[in-house]
């Protein structure tokens, strides 16, 4: 009685159609392993895996060849010839180790035969066919899904959080919008994604996951960037926004020690080395402080400042209205402009050729290779003009003054120390202090 293996592979669109589905295959392989009274040593499932995915990559498949390193196995068996592979040079790597291990392949609905020169070439001819059909469906599915992102369509019916599908468009959830909006305002003034998810939940009952804030946080798609299109989805945060949210996520505000609020937590760091400077707190007077860790732990930094909290806190609502006024005068002269002619005609002729090559393709009036030749060209000059009509961007200083408007020393007064370090977060985007106790600092834009 030969030790028999099982296997089964199906890849996500595969598993309703044609009968390909993992219980089919595996009840009609058990049916002929019944029928061919072989034992039964393993079942090894593949699903959602396609068979032009590399071998390595294919869990079950990689469970089986140990055992057939292990000596477990005499014969595997699956239902037809593409359940195994469609990838010529995958096939053979795999046919090296069952030859290695004297262990053979059969599959239960076709005829073939490794034993015999014609019998191997079959096997080519049939995997080369396989692999070459695998290969022009992928090329129009990607055909299919670069005309829905120029339509700005989804490509799955998948939608982020906050989001959902409406007319073939992807728009805001109004069950969620406020909150997501809310989750994203409170990372950007706290830097904590703990604080974030707690004032979701406290404001508006909706409960954030960890591991889904962390993916939120760091997906574009929120500024409107999805699909690797740029307008796919309505933004619930800026470009600038979401640079700022990458950095924070850099510099994390770390939890003190009873959970002290430190006002400058990841925003000071090392006018000398450039390390980020850690808060203390001195143990007689209570008050906060600032010191380089290079200095004192790495001892590779010669800034041997320690500055207090209250002095940094005093010398910036000194000096925030000031820089104010130095970034008026600094961008006053300058203006949005294009970096060179607009070529917004051209831009709309080059995507009309695109599109009718697209449907000439997908109606099978033209070739692959013919569709490639001519698509090359007009995607290289669609990405210079694309690149030519780009304006070139001044700093927007109107959320720091809509910060620094009149009364705002009152107002911040009124803050607890939680809400003053999450306004010096919005505000400032980095404090920097030298070993002569000199305090520089950029505005956040």
């Amino acid at each position: 009685m030969k030790r028999v293996a099982l296997y089964i592979r199906v890849s996500t669109a595969e598993q309703s159609i044609h009968g390909l589905s993992l219980e089919t295959q595996q009840a009609n392989l058990e049916e002929w392993a019944r029928r061919e009274q072989a034992e039964v040593v393993g079942r090894y499932i593949d699903p959602g895996v396609s068979a032009r995915k590399k071998a390595a990559k294919r869990p079950g498949l990689q469970r089986m060849l140990e055992d057939v390193r292990a000596g477990k196995i005499d014969l595997i068996v699956f239902t037809k010839l593409d359940r195994w592979f469609r990838n010529v040079g995958e096939y053979y790597k795999v046919q090296e180790v069952l030859e290695q291990y004297h262990v053979d392949w059969k599959t239960i609905y076709e005829d073939y035969d490794t034993s015999t020169a014609a019998g191997r070439l079959k096997i080519n001819i049939m995997l080369s066919v396989a692999q070459d059909e695998a290969d022009r469906t992928s090329e129009r599915i990607k055909v299919v899904f670069d005309a829905k992102r120029e339509r700005r369509e989804p490509l799955t019916g998948n939608c982020p959080t906050g989001y959902r599908i409406e007319g073939k468009k992807l728009v805001k959830d109004e069950a969620t919008r406020e909150a997501v909006a809310a989750f994203f305002r409170k990372f950007l003034a706290s830097g904590s994604i703990s604080e974030a998810q707690a004032h979701v939940w406290e404001e508006y009952r909706f409960r954030i996951e960890y591991q889904l804030a962390g993916k939120m946080l760091d997906s574009p798609a929120y500024r409107g960037f999805y699909y690797g299109v740029e307008g796919m989805c309505p933004p619930y945060i800026t470009e600038e926004e979401f640079e700022k949210i990458q950095v924070m996520r850099s510099r994390p505000v770390r939890k003190a020690k009873g959970n002290r609020v430190y006002l400058f937590s990841g925003l000071i760091v090392c006018g000398e080395c450039g390390h980020r400077m850690g808060g203390r707190t001195n143990t007689r007077g209570g008050t906060a402080f600032y010191n380089c860790p290079g200095r004192y732990v790495r001892k590779s930094c010669g800034n041997r400042v320690n500055l207090s909290e209250r002095k940094i806190e005093r010398y910036l609502l000194d000096s925030a209205d000031a820089r104010l006024s130095q970034y008026r005068v600094a961008f006053s002269g300058l203006r949005d402009s294009p970096k060179g002619r607009n070529g917004q005609a051209e831009l709309s002729v080059v995507r009309t050729k695109l599109s009718r090559l697209k449907e000439l393709y997908l109606n099978e009036l033209i070739s692959l290779e013919e569709f490639r030749r001519d698509q090359e060209p007009l995607k290289a000059r669609l990405e210079e003009l694309a690149e030519r009509a780009k304006p070139m961007k001044t700093p927007d200083i109107r959320r720091v003054e809509a910060l620094l408007s009149q009364g705002w020393q009152s107002a911040y007064q009124d803050l607890d120390r939680a809400g003053r370090r999450d306004f010096w977060r919005i505000l400032i985007k980095e404090i920097r202090i030298y070993p002569d106790r000199s305090i520089r600092y950029d505005l956040r834009l």
